[in-house]
């Protein structure tokens, strides 16, 4: 198969996003600035209260770093957004698709890969906007491998989010609506995973259930990488669950969708 075709989307589809620069300024100057605030006041006050200068592993730094960084790991994850495939399905879009000479799915991930790589870029300036702004080198003491590794896994919880939202939204060839799951999968990504409050605050049988789970493995995983004290041995051994992760759900999804577009008429709403 001539897969040529994969690096033009990708491009083409790159280009399409960063053409709206006012939005993109508006949108990470006003995400960034409203994430600190709230992390830097709310959890001054848990520290003062406490009379503490670490919690869980975590400084004061430590956490308004993790606190804005996580938010641009989520829409690392989310790429083009959810229910662009369910709508077409519902509007008869997906008809285009089907007529080109080109594997739809492989399509969809490439698009969704697009727009993890930009929002990838944006929380590179958000780490070097840290770094100028706060000058706390401690917090941002990671090796060159380090953040090669971090770069990677980045991709992989994109791949990961994507099987499982899009084995969501295939379901709409038999239902009518599937928004709901889309929010329970984005609420359990927040909540389990650690986006909004670290993992190392649950209890400890919380956390062993959860590392059951692929959700950890969405924001935690990447956290741990970037923040936490690194070994390359545990790294790979995370990575090698995010990549069965990811070969599962990639599969499941892969197989609704065969299963699903014999059901798809075409004929929209």
């Amino acid at each position: 198969m001539n897969t040529r075709w994969l690096k033009s989307i990708f491009t083409l589809e790159l280009r399409q996003i960063i053409t709206y620069r006012a939005d993109f300024w508006i949108n990470f100057l006003g995400n960034i600035s409203i994430n600190f605030v709230l992390a830097y006041f709310l959890w001054k006050s848990i520290y003062t209260a406490k009379a503490v200068e670490s919690m869980n592993g975590f400084s004061m730094n430590d956490i308004i770093l993790y606190y804005i960084v996580a938010p641009q790991l989520f829409k690392i994850q989310q790429g083009s957004g959810i229910g662009n495939i369910s709508r077409e399905i519902y509007e008869g879009g997906l008809t285009k698709y089907i007529l080109y000479p080109i594997d739809y799915y492989l399509y969809k991930i490439v698009v969704y890969l697009a727009h993890s790589t930009f929002y990838i870029l944006q929380l590179f300036m958000v780490l070097f906007l840290y770094w100028v702004v706060l000058g706390q080198d401690h917090v941002l003491n990671f090796t060159p491998l380090q953040f090669l590794c971090f770069i990677f896994s980045l991709y992989f919880i994109a791949l990961l989010y994507f099987a499982m939202s899009s084995t969501c939204e295939l379901i709409a060839f038999w239902a009518d609506n599937i928004w709901s799951l889309g929010v329970i999968l984005r609420f359990s990504v927040s909540f389990l995973g650690g986006a909004l409050i670290p993992l190392s605050f649950f209890p400890t049988w919380a956390q062993t259930l959860l590392y059951k789970t692929p959700f950890p493995y969405l924001i935690t995983f990447p956290m741990n990488t970037l923040m936490k004290e690194f070994h390359f041995s545990e790294y790979l051994s995370n990575l090698g669950i995010i990549i069965l992760w990811c070969i599962a759900f990639l599969l499941l999804s892969k197989l609704v969708w065969i299963k699903g577009k014999y059901k798809y008429t075409g004929v929209g709403i």
